[in-house]
């Protein structure tokens, strides 16, 4: 079976800097979620709408069929996957590791407003918060950790458990 290291947590939390960090450190692809998102969900988000579930399931069910239809059988997958229910959707055809990079609202909405060019807006954040199930079987890492120190520890876990 397929395995796919999730990185999550809400947005602005470091999913794709460490997710790129960890996937080099691990010699596998590294796939950011955003890109898998149709043109309507990003338009939506830009907008300030949170998703729906309806929004997501298409969303998610084109990351599974991507790695699925890859020759490579690990991945590491930059996601937020908020709720248990999208990460079992994810781990019902492929083996599931994750990561949580745990942030708080403040720390958040620092870090969003300081990013530049990306569609999610600072509004989002406590739909993101209300959303967030945490995963009850994950390495969780506070997020404000050095990236190098994040990925370091990752590394060493994720090495172990395959």
């Amino acid at each position: 079976m397929k395995e796919l290291i999730v990185v999550m947590g809400i947005s602005g939390c470091g999913k794709s800097t460490v997710g790129a960090g960890l996937a080099k450190r691990l010699e596998v692809p590294f796939l950011d979620a955003d890109d898998f998102h149709p043109t309507e969900n990003i338009k939506k988000m830009s907008r300030g709408q949170a998703l729906t579930d309806d929004d997501r399931w298409p969303w998610l069910g084109a990351i599974v069929q991507f790695v699925l239809d890859s020759h490579r059988q690990r991945m590491v997958l930059g996601c937020s996957a908020l709720k248990e229910s999208y990460r079992q959707y994810l781990g019902q055809r492929l083996r599931l590791k994750l990561l949580f990079l745990e942030l708080n609202r403040q720390e958040a909405i620092q870090r969003l407003e300081a990013r530049k060019d990306h569609f999610m807006p600072v509004s989002l954040i406590d739909s993101q918060l209300d959303t967030l199930e945490p995963p009850v079987e994950a390495l969780k890492v506070k997020a404000i950790t050095p990236v190098e120190e994040i990925v370091n520890v990752a590394v060493e876990h994720f090495s172990h458990s395959e």
